[in-house]
């Protein structure tokens, strides 16, 4: 679909069955009657053979809406099977050259710059898109061979950015700037994204900054807890000491307080062991005992110098 003379919405390649562009649409399309003809004067004609239980209709809204309608029998009644465009995607070279548009991210457009290709370049494949505009189809790449020749090809040409593989319909390459790529939910093809070399190495780079910085920052805050854990618990038993101590001292103190004035002129009395008062008190005889007191029995002894 064409605006005021530019590219305003546009269905994706055809490879033989549909077309990959619209997401959604059934791969047996050809089988219901539907052909594409080149005509080789840069005209295409999109025709089907009319199957009188199959109705459908095409419409351009005044909208700007391309619209496919089939009749439901049952409710009598036409249903909508398409209609586009139905997202800012969808819209013709929405994120620009080598901008990839996904609808269901925000912002919806992220760019890759364009970059020198060489030798040892290699791949970035993403899946379910919308291939970009313009694609060379390499038909001496055969539809029954692999995606590795489709590959192999690609980076044999300096000029080759991307390529896509459809099996049954063959490669199909990119030369030039890469333009309106979408990401569908489903249906599309994988489009492979040339790289070179030290684009992966920058993204291996960044996947170790990444993982040591996460290690490091774990690593960082676990010595951080460590260190918290043990100052506080060794503050917390050197508190524990110092009220022990405190309480220590103050019990000696209140016991001074309580000591006469001239504690320090008290006489001892000697101590004597029970073998002493044994043979002192002939095994504390009845004979040699004085009296009752409130500390226990009072004997008379006999002292042996």
């Amino acid at each position: 679909m064409w605006y005021n003379g530019h590219p305003y919405w546009r269905s994706g390649p055809w490879v033989g069955q549909k077309f990959i562009g619209i997401p959604g649409m059934p791969t047996n399309v050809y089988l219901r009657g539907f052909s594409v003809q080149d005509e080789g004067d840069g005209t295409i004609t999109l025709s089907s053979i009319v199957d009188p239980v199959w109705r459908l209709t095409y419409v351009l809204t005044s909208r700007g809406k391309y619209t496919e309608q089939n009749w439901d029998y049952e409710k009598q009644g036409w249903n909508y099977s398409l209609e586009v465009p139905s997202t800012d995607c969808d819209f013709y070279g929405k994120c620009g050259h080598f901008g990839r548009c996904d609808a269901q991210n925000s912002p919806i457009c992220r760019i890759r710059n364009g970059s020198e290709v060489g030798k040892e370049d290699g791949f970035k494949k993403l899946e379910t898109m919308k291939v970009p505009t313009f694609a060379e189809y390499w038909s001496y790449v055969p539809s029954s061979g692999s995606e590795q020749a489709c590959k192999d090809e690609c980076l044999k040409n300096c000029s080759c950015v991307a390529y896509s593989y459809y099996n049954g319909f063959g490669c199909m390459a990119w030369t030039g700037n890469l333009v309106d790529i979408q990401k569908f939910s489903e249906g599309g093809a994988d489009l492979n994204i040339r790289l070179a070399y030290t684009e992966f190495g920058k993204n291996r780079n960044l996947k170790v900054i990444i993982s040591v910085s996460v290690i490091g920052g774990a690593t960082a805050i676990f010595i951080c807890v460590f260190f918290s854990w043990k100052w506080m618990a060794t503050h917390r038993e050197r508190k524990l000491r110092s009220e022990e101590t405190l309480s220590f001292k103050t019990r000696e103190t209140a016991f001074d307080l309580n000591l006469p004035e001239n504690a320090k002129e008290v006489k001892l009395e000697p101590l004597f062991r029970l073998q002493v008062l044994e043979t002192a008190t002939n095994n504390f005889d009845i004979s040699k005992k004085l009296g009752q007191g409130g500390f226990g029995a009072v004997y008379r002894v006999t002292l042996l110098v």
